[in-house]
This record gives structure tokens, sequence and C-alpha cells, in this order.
């Protein structure tokens, strides 16, 4: 009935009112009733009486018990009836009651899917976000790898140029340390061949004496005294070229520095020459005057700086010396990039 109540309203209410209004029919007319059968017994009894006095009361009588039942069961048929309306009443707010009740369910049901939609809706376009982040994190972190590798071979090349060039250092000063052992071992090798010399001649003589002795021991020192002979005129033939070899770079050494020496020699002179032909006599300057002088210059030749040392002259004399520096910047060039100095000091001589 509930179910009937839930999906048709509308008829369960309408038949719920038709039989309100058949009840209240039938009660009126069960009102009306004992009125119309009163009325009827007193119109009968009134006609009776005219004929007959004794049989109208016998009628009367009767027609009161009647109604009297008749009324009862009317008051009993009332309270069935009430008592049928008040269920139905009670069964007509219950179902209004389920049926509000399933409404307002329906409506909190309604607005539970909204509100899980709404959550769908807003989950999906935060995993979209987390999905875009994520994206973006991925394409910065692989940018930052990117990088980092880059950074990471540029590292290596560097490292591993670095190690090439001090392996060709390594290989150099090696190199450098083979030549100068070599140099050395020559050298002792050359003291120790002319004491074992010494030696040798010594144990020859002791061996030419003991010759005389025995004719096997004579040939063995013989023997002896061929393979050390040969082993010293190695040893000698060794010193020997060693002697030439260093001897050779002795006269290389001493012809660089005569050479290096001539150019410097020449460069003063030109850069002295240069300063004397700038040079401008002061008034009151004598001969025989002379100042040490000391110069900065840069590698093109530019005066940078000038002091005076020891000067037998005045003041304006060494000013001139100054002056005539200055004016005969750049300097002229050495001949040689090897004799080369920032800071020269000569003797200038008018």
């Amino acid at each position: 009935m509930f179910r009937m109540l839930a999906r048709m309203p509308a008829a369960v209410i309408t038949a719920v009112l038709l039989h309100l209004a058949l009840v209240l029919a039938i009660l009126f007319s069960d009102l009306w009733q004992p009125r119309s059968t009163q009325l009827s017994g007193q119109t009968a009894s009134q006609e009776a009486s005219q004929s007959v006095e004794q049989p109208n009361i016998a009628a009367e009588s009767v027609s009161s018990e009647a109604i009297e039942k008749q009324a009862e069961r009317l008051r009993e048929q009332r309270e069935a009836r009430k008592q049928n309306l008040a269920e139905q009443e009670r069964a007509a707010e219950k179902a209004a009651a389920t049926r509000r009740a399933e409404e307002a369910r329906a409506r909190q049901l309604e607005e539970q899917r909204r509100q899980r939609e709404e959550a769908a809706a807003d989950e999906a376009k935060r995993l979209a976000e987390i999905k875009e982040q994520q994206r973006q994190v991925e394409a910065e972190r692989q940018a930052a790898l990117q990088e980092v590798e880059a950074a990471r071979k540029e590292a290596e090349a560097a490292r591993k140029k670095s190690e090439a060039e001090q392996q060709r250092a390594e290989e150099a000063a090696k190199r450098r340390e083979a030549e100068e052992k070599a140099r050395q071992k020559a050298k002792e090798e050359a003291e120790a061949a002319r004491q074992k010399a010494e030696e040798k001649a010594r144990k020859e003589a002791e061996e030419q004496a003991r010759k005389e002795a025995a004719e096997k021991a004579r040939l063995e020192a013989e023997e002896k005294a061929r393979r050390e002979a040969a082993e010293k005129a190695a040893r000698e033939q060794a010193e020997r070229e060693a002697r030439e070899r260093a001897m050779q770079e002795q006269l290389a050494a001493e012809q660089r520095a005569r050479v290096e020496q001539d150019a410097l020699s020449r460069w003063a002179a030109a850069i002295q020459s240069k300063v004397r032909q700038n040079w401008q006599r002061p008034p009151g300057a004598k001969a025989g005057w002379t100042c040490t002088v000391t110069v900065q210059q840069d590698r093109d030749g530019r005066v940078r700086q000038v002091s005076v040392g020891r000067c037998d002259g005045d003041r304006l004399f060494e000013r001139s010396i100054v002056q005539a520096i200055e004016a005969a910047s750049p300097l002229p060039k050495p001949e040689l990039d090897s004799i080369f100095q920032d800071k020269i000091e000569f003797t200038f001589e008018p």
C-alpha cells in the first residue's frame, strides 16, 4: 500500500476521500432513520387509537424496543466506522509521512549524487592538474639531467686534457731526470774506470812478476789482461765520448753566453745612444759628470719609471737625464728576446 502511495499519491488520496464521503453518507442516513421510524410509529399509533386503544399500546411498546435496538446497532456501527475512519486517517498520515520521508530521502540521494558528481569532477580536475605538474616536473628533471650530463662531459673533457698535459709534463720531467742520471752515471763510470785502470795497472805489474813463476799463471794472466784491456778501452772510449759531449755542451753554453753578452752590450749601447740623442746639456753642466740611472720599461720598450742613483752632477743635470730617457721612449728592443730586462741600470755619460 505504501509503495502504491509513493507511486500514485493522487489516486490513493482520491480513493480515501471517496471512502470518507461514503462513510459520512451512511452515518447521516442512519441518524435520520430512527426519527422517521419514530414518526411512523406515532402516526400508526394515532390511527390505531381511533379504532381500538389496547392494541396501540402493544405496538408502541414493540416499536420502542426495536428503536432502542436499532439505535444500539447504529451506535456500534458509528463506533466501528469511527475506528475504521481513524485507522484509515492514521494509515493515510503514515502513508503521507512515509511519502514525505521517501521524498526527503530521494532529495538527499539526489543531493548526494550531485555532490559525488561535483566531487568526481573536482577530483578529475585535480588529477589533471597533478598530471600536468608531474609532466612539468619530469620535463624540468630531464632538462636538469641533460645540463648535468653536459657539465659532466665538459668536466670529463677538461679532466682528460689536464691529465694529458700533466702526463706530458711528467714525461718531460722524466726525460730530463733520465738525461741527468745518464750524465751523472757517465761521470761516475768514468771515475770508476780511472780508479779501476789504476788498480788494474797495479795488478798487471804484480802478475808480470808472477809470470816467471808459472807458465800457466802467465797464460791466465795474459788472457785476463787482454779482457781487462778491452774493457778498459771501452771505458776509456765512453769516458772520452762523455768528456767530448760535456765539452761540446760547455762550448755551446759559452757561445750562447758570448752571443747574449754581445747582444746585451749592443742593446745597452743603443739605449745610451738614443738617450744621448735626446739629451740637452743643462746650463752649468761640467765635463766628466756621470749618473747611475735605473729604468723600468715594459715589453715594448715604453718607459714606466726612471730613478737616479749615484750622480756627480746637480739637480738640473739629473733632471736633464730623466727628461732625455723619457723622450727616448720607447727604448730600442734587444736583438734576442732572452736578454730582455724590464729593469735596466746603466751609467749615463754625456
